[in-house]
């Protein structure tokens, strides 16, 4: 075949696929079952990166966490509202808690017989000091997965001054308990009242520049990401879900990567722990759940309700909700009968996980608050 030829055998595959032509011949079907297959090969390819990547977090968690055990009654991990670190004798624990607003060092074994006033204050410092990059160093189950590769960003977990490590630390509550080295001295230093408020200025701007770009409120976008991390840049869940919105890589992180950046991607905890992509990744997401996937709902409130539901249990399960099948086109004139006061009190009621109907309260009470935004 010659040059002309072959071009005029690439356009007529074109339009067949495009649909200006009639799928009638052999050749455009042998042509589309070779599209399919590759396009599902390269799905499946993704699909087969994410299963490999959460074998090994899980693998590398479960492994940490029984280390832990040897030595703490009590092995906290990180998760989406906790950053946890161990000193390297296992007899320091380092916990900032975004949800309770509060930093607890714990003590035992030999760093107990020494351990001052003074130490508490130094401990309560370097946690206040805290950037996502040596946040993200200091985590054995991240550095197994994906080495030494952290995120290049030194922005503050907390946005606290370290200079308050004092005042906290005056305000401090002493706990004493037991444990498997003996006595555990923990240390309660409640954060400013207003250090929730702090985080949430300081991602403010991203917030705005991820709404606009993609057409969402910025008030959904902080109380979504208030709901799901508190703030806490390095919110972490077993799905695994990463970061400020936490995006699981193999659904939200998918859709997401085809919008932003033209074809699907799985990204790495280490980009999904950068507040830029994880702020735009999960704006981008809302537009597809709220432009796409559930854009068939006319009544706008009752639509933001469903998409709320939608971002953490699936467009899928909202749909359940209504029809008993997860076909959003069969339960589109079911929720379009209703109003949106109905529509919330259906998904409350009716959605099929406990965790799913608590979110889109708590979404919603916290939208109420960001409504300046």
């Amino acid at each position: 075949m010659d040059l002309d030829s072959r071009r005029r055998q690439l356009l007529r595959n074109s339009l067949l696929f495009a649909g200006a032509l009639p799928f009638t011949s052999a050749l455009a079907n042998d042509e589309f079952q070779r599209y399919m297959q590759n396009m599902n090969a390269g799905m499946l390819g993704i699909e087969d990166e994410f299963n490999q990547y959460k074998k090994q977090y899980e693998q590398a968690y479960r492994n940490y966490q029984q280390e832990i055990a040897q030595f703490w009654a009590d092995p906290e991990l990180s998760d989406q509202t906790l950053w946890v670190d161990y000193d390297k004798n296992m007899n320091v624990k380092r916990a900032v808690d975004f949800d309770n607003n509060e930093i607890r060092i714990s003590v035992q074994g030999d760093a107990l017989s020494n351990f001052s006033p003074e130490d508490a204050e130094q401990e309560i410092r370097k946690a206040l000091g805290l950037d996502i990059q040596s946040a993200y160093e200091k985590d054995p189950v991240l550095k197994k997965v994906t080495g030494d590769n952290a995120p290049d960003d030194q922005q503050s977990l907390l946005g606290l001054n370290p200079d308050l490590a004092k005042q906290i630390n005056n305000k401090a509550k002493v706990q004493r308990t037991k444990g498997k080295k003996g006595d555990v001295l923990t240390i309660v230093a409640p954060l400013p009242a207003n250090a929730m408020g702090k985080r949430a200025d300081n991602y403010l701007p991203l917030v705005k520049q991820a709404a606009q770009k993609w057409s969402v409120p910025a008030s959904l976008v902080m109380a979504i990401m208030h709901t799901e991390s508190s703030f806490n840049p390095m919110a972490r869940s077993h799905i695994p879900a990463f970061g400020l919105m936490q995006i699981v890589p193999k659904s939200a992180g998918r859709d997401a990567t085809k919008l932003v950046y033209g074809k699907e991607r799985l990204l790495s905890g280490r980009e999904l722990y950068k507040p830029a992509i994880n702020i735009e990744m999960g704006a981008a997401y809302l537009h597809i759940l709220d432009k796409k996937y559930l854009k068939g709902i006319k009544d706008p409130a009752s639509r933001m309700h469903c998409v709320i539901a939608a971002y953490n249990t699936g467009a899928g399960n909202v749909a359940r909700a209504f029809s008993g099948t997860t076909s959003v086109k069969k339960a589109l004139p079911l929720i379009n009968r209703l109003s949106a006061k109905q529509v919330y009190a259906h998904l409350r009621s009716n959605l099929k996980y406990q965790e799913a109907r608590n979110y889109v309260k708590k979404v919603n009470v916290q939208l109420a608050n960001y409504r300046a935004v």
